[in-house]
């Protein structure tokens, strides 16, 4: 989000805690929001735009994507989970998590 310039970003989870997976592996989760200066764009447009600032910071692919509902990324490099669900009315909405990996 710091890379699009958005404005009011609020870190809502902030992944310091391991969630237990099973056989000694846990995953952590994260999620932001933010205000987008145009308070009109629609979830579509919101999520594509994070989608192409994205691209420029991390090669992520498209795993999911089924028009309005939430665009799900994929990153095997750093094994992680990104999920763009902006809402709309220019309110921005991201979280992931990583995949499950051993703790030690």
């Amino acid at each position: 989000m710091k890379e699009s310039h958005v404005l009011d970003v609020r870190i809502t989870d902030s992944g310091g805690r391991d969630i237990p997976c099973g056989e000694g592996k846990a995953k952590r989760t994260f999620a932001a929001t933010a205000r987008d200066a145009a308070s009109q764009r629609d979830p579509g447009g919101l999520n594509t735009y994070m989608l192409g600032v994205l691209s420029s910071v991390a090669p992520y692919r498209i795993a999911e994507d089924q028009g309005n509902a939430p665009i799900r990324l994929a990153n095997d490099t750093y094994k992680t989970m990104i999920i763009l669900e902006s809402p709309g009315n220019g309110q921005y909405g991201v979280r992931g998590e990583t995949e499950c990996l051993p703790t030690s």
